[in-house]
């Protein structure tokens, strides 16, 4: 790469999307700003990250709330082709489409002809394939995609999954995983609530409360064991749509000495440290930043969960059933030994997320 700086341009739809935005906040946080000199497209202005995209990048929004007449011209009414010559800022030597969907479509009839063009997917289109609805059919979508230097998956099994629902995309995909702040949750953590243990383990977790991360499972497992006779607690960080029922199941069994629910609440890693084991029901990104407190895992199989702590390697992992979830917890809880192995294998884990050894590959491929 010669003296002067990268110039990189990253389109991204809005910035109140935690899946693409968050990430994206921390890249152009740590970016070598000696190297790369940033800005930000966003389709849409405002977002609960745009004031950390401003203070780190320069900045572009191409529609405001009150773009009515521009809204129909970029989403309606204009070729792709000329909305990115009106509206998105050129002259960059690398151009990223942030996510899957309007942000790809729209870069790919990019006229940059210099600029190197990535397509990074947050989502497992094979499961998931929501972009149908912003492409008028599968094969605009793949040429799309073919005009991409590469496509950047940001797990293997994402990668893998696009690589198999898009068989005649030519463009390479890689894998690069989403950057964590790292830095910020363990200086967060440091600032450490010392809670009195009035149990003898404390189990943690985090997440959206909602169905599809089974705390209701959780629940029913903790309630178990504490009519076993186990003296624990649960303390579950997270808001979503599940909160009232959750809460009355605690409720309704009498747990409210044995679970607490935190919710959504501004530092959960002074707590999260706190804890003898971190427990995922089912998948949730927040497992990285269980490990990078040096937490011993326990986590059902799911094809995420597996990936994040090498198939077991890691963490101590079940079956993705309620059976297995307390044999597991119960097994890890009677053996302090097999519990504190799981605990130095979650921290060695964690330094594999340290945002320095994140931004690596990020950089190597914009440096190109």
């Amino acid at each position: 790469m010669s003296n002067l700086k990268q110039r990189v341009l990253f389109l991204i739809e809005n910035l109140d999307d935690n899946k693409a935005a968050k990430p994206l906040s921390i890249v152009v946080q740590y970016i070598d700003k000696s190297k790369f000199d940033v800005t930000v497209c966003a389709i849409n202005a405002g977002g609960q990250y745009e004031s950390v995209i401003k203070e780190n990048a320069n900045y572009e929004a191409i529609l405001t709330p009150s773009s009515s007449l521009k809204r129909k011209m970029v989403y309606k009414n204009l070729p792709m082709s000329l909305v990115y010559k009106f509206y998105v800022p050129g002259g960059y030597d690398v151009e990223v489409a942030c996510s899957e969907g309007f942000a790809t479509k729209l870069l790919s009839c990019s006229s940059n002809k210099k600029a190197r063009k990535y397509a990074w997917v947050h989502t497992d289109l094979s499961r998931n394939h929501w972009t149908r609805e912003v492409f008028s059919s599968d094969k605009d979508e793949t040429e799309a995609y073919n005009r991409f230097n590469k496509v950047i998956g940001i797990t293997k099994m994402i990668t893998e999954s696009f690589c198999k629902e898009f068989p005649n995309v030519k463009t390479p995909a890689d894998t690069i995983y989403d950057p964590v702040d790292s830095l910020s949750v363990r200086l967060k953590s440091l600032n450490t609530s010392n809670e009195p243990k009035e149990v003898k383990y404390r189990l943690v977790t985090q997440g959206r409360l909602e169905a599809q991360h089974e705390y209701g499972r959780l629940l029913r497992v903790v309630n178990r064991l504490v009519q076993d006779g186990y003296d624990l607690s649960l303390w579950i960080f997270g808001d979503g749509s599940e909160r009232g029922i959750l809460d009355h199941y605690v409720r309704e069994n009498k747990l409210e000495k044995n679970v607490k629910l935190f919710g959504a609440h501004p530092n959960p890693y002074r707590y999260l440290i706190q804890g003898d084991l971190y427990v995922c029901a089912s998948y949730s990104q927040s497992v990285v930043k269980a490990l990078i407190l040096g937490l011993p895992v326990l986590a059902t199989e799911t094809p995420e969960l597996k990936e994040l702590l090498k198939n077991g390697a890691c963490g101590y992992m079940v079956p993705n059933n309620e059976t297995a979830l307390y044999e597991g917890i119960k097994k890890l809880l009677d053996n302090p030994q097999l519990l504190a192995e799981y605990k130095q294998k979650g921290e060695a884990r964690g330094w594999d997320f340290d945002i320095e050894a994140l931004m690596v590959p990020i950089e190597s491929l914009f440096g190109m």
